[in-house]
């Protein structure tokens, strides 16, 4: 037996038709919550200070600490002029190639580049979470 189809849309329209902004923030809700864990957190405010938006069709999580990039990074950066760890407003800093130690105290799966530790880890349960969103017709 063979069976024949054709597409009577493009593919990128059918995604865009199936995919709209409820499915992009419930995807990023989910990676932020599944993020949180791999997130350094001392004393936590790095990990809760997180937006969550939609920007030309594609879900953000912005951590809006001051030291977030640097976490991320997990490397340390210094002032560009005094080579201090802390820079005066507006001052630029420059990477070191010196590795942060990574605070595990709050988060012991802590670790720079979280959105790649939680994809590796966790991706196929924000893939099954976003299926069963969009099955029960995005809500």
């Amino acid at each position: 037996m063979r069976i024949d189809f054709e597409w009577k849309k493009p593919l990128p329209q059918i995604v865009k038709e199936k995919i709209n902004s409820d499915v992009i923030l419930f995807t990023a809700n989910e990676c932020r919550r599944h993020m949180t864990k791999y997130v350094p957190a001392q004393i936590l405010v790095l990990s809760q200070d997180a937006s969550i938006y939609e920007e030309n069709g594609i879900g953000i999580v912005e951590y809006r600490s001051p030291y977030a990039h640097y976490q991320w990074e997990g490397e340390l950066y210094v002032s560009s002029i005094t080579g201090s760890p802390f820079a005066a407003e507006g001052e630029h800093k420059v990477p070191t190639g010196i590795p942060l130690e990574q605070q595990g105290f709050k988060h012991p799966l802590a670790t720079s580049h979280w959105d790649t530790a939680m994809w590796v880890a966790d991706g196929q349960k924000v893939v099954n979470a976003v299926q069963r969103f969009i099955d029960r017709g995005s809500k």
